[in-house]
């Protein structure tokens, strides 16, 4: 079956039993305008379920095409909970098609908290997990590789506590005597997918107990192997990984 690799999927929480099958046999998901991604528009969703689901917990195992788009309050989408304290409070209504399973699922391998992922079609079918959906620049891309092919169990854009908001590391290594958050210096685009979030100052990552280590991304074109390097002896002056 043929389709457009480069097809925009946004990877939404599914994260209760009811919105599951509400999707499923009703044919809609709701996102709260206040916390909706600032890239919304996508041909499909994908879901990530969270504990609730049992075996089918902490990954990604459908997806759906997207009919389009439609702004409603919320006590319209659930008149029964008319009491409810965000009953006035706007939200997306997403009219999706029937729900398809991936050939796979794709696992978060630290179970993390995950919000949403602006993602391609391609990435989304071919992904073994979770970190393999972020779109990342060039050189962040030549970097996620070298990382995965050597073994080396990066989490991407890595969710830490700013001083007023939740802010990204390019990648977090967890190691036994601290963290190492690495971040590529270029301007993290692709295929028109841009960071949802902005990237910690190293401030903020000393507050949070977080060693910062930059890598240029004109030394990643020139010299992989040697930033590979660079990290490993990180990750060794650190005890090494978990």
């Amino acid at each position: 079956m043929e389709f457009d690799e480069m097809a925009p999927v946004l990877v939404v929480v599914m994260n209760n039993l009811r919105d599951f099958e509400i999707a499923r046999t009703e044919g809609w998901y709701r996102i709260p305008v206040k916390r909706a991604p600032s890239r919304l528009g996508a041909e499909y969703l994908a879901f990530y379920q969270t504990k609730t689901f049992g075996p089918e917990k902490w990954a990604i195992n459908y997806y759906a095409p997207v009919k389009r788009y439609r702004l409603v309050r919320r006590e319209e989408l659930l008149p029964q909970e008319a009491d409810h304290p965000r009953a006035r409070e706007w939200y997306y209504k997403v009219e999706i098609g029937p729900l398809q399973k991936l050939p796979h699922p794709v696992p978060s391998r630290r179970l993390r908290r995950i919000t949403f992922i602006p993602t391609t079609l391609g990435k989304l079918l071919k992904a073994r997990e979770i970190n393999d959906l972020w779109c990342g620049g060039e050189a962040e891309e030549i970097l996620w590789e070298l990382f995965r092919d050597n073994g080396l169990p990066a989490e991407r854009r890595y969710l830490v506590m700013g001083e007023e908001e939740e802010k990204e590391v390019d990648f977090a290594f967890f190691c036994r005597k601290g963290k190492l958050a690495v971040m590529c210096d270029e301007e993290p685009l692709i295929s028109g997918l841009m960071r949802e979030r902005p990237a910690v100052q190293d401030y903020e990552l000393a507050a949070a107990g977080w060693i910062p280590l930059h890598i240029d991304a004109d030394a990643i074109f020139r010299e992989p192997q040697r930033c590979l390097e660079q990290v490993c002896r990180a990750i060794e002056e650190l005890g090494g990984l978990m």
